[in-house]
């Protein structure tokens, strides 16, 4: 009987249906996403490692500006910057790229901006691009302006985090004390 019971539970812990519940660490206690923390805590062992509890940052809309070296001027006249401001949806993708006030949908970040369709070329960002590839493509901007949450009804989330050090290693996410995450780590 007990070796139908693991053969049934390693059957139901695929890589799919990780996502969804997984077995308490050192037990056969099932969880599911959407339960409450206390229930996870009542079910399962204690976490290896004290629990992590910060604030989420709550997703907002926002403008990178980047200050780019123009190329030498053939008659040594004095000129200015280029400016690249790069802005961002709550979702952190590129909406709009624009050089000296003209919006692009792929530009680069090297010494001088040029507008290409190329967007295999070095330092090419695009439309539709993550934050995470424009800083690794642009490095650090000049400035950030952050937009504000809409609605006064948004408030911020309470992340909880959870590590067992179990086969496999396993991290539990809580928003507000609900179950959201199961990670194999």
């Amino acid at each position: 009987m007990f070796k139908k019971l693991c053969g049934l539970t390693l059957l139901l812990i695929s890589a799919g249906a990780f996502a969804e519940f997984c077995p308490c660490p050192s037990s056969f206690n099932l969880i599911h996403i959407g339960d409450s923390l206390s229930r996870v805590t009542q079910v399962c062992c204690k976490p290896s490692a004290p629990p992590k509890i910060y604030k989420a940052e709550i997703p907002v809309p926002e403008k990178w500006t980047y200050n780019i070296t123009p190329p030498a001027n053939p008659g040594g006249a004095t000129q200015g910057s280029v400016e690249l401001l790069v802005t961002f949806d709550s979702t952190k993708k590129v909406t709009n790229i624009t050089v000296n006030a003209q919006s692009l949908t792929t530009t680069n970040c090297g010494k001088t901006p040029a507008v290409s369709f190329d967007v295999s070329q070095p330092n090419a960002i695009k439309i539709g691009d993550t934050q995470e590839t424009v800083k690794a493509t642009c490095g650090d901007p000049l400035f950030k302006q952050k937009g504000e949450p809409q609605g006064d009804s948004q408030s911020t989330p309470i992340m909880t985090e959870l590590n067992y050090a179990g086969p496999p290693p396993v991290m539990l996410i809580f928003e507000n004390g609900i179950l959201k995450e199961i990670k194999k780590q």
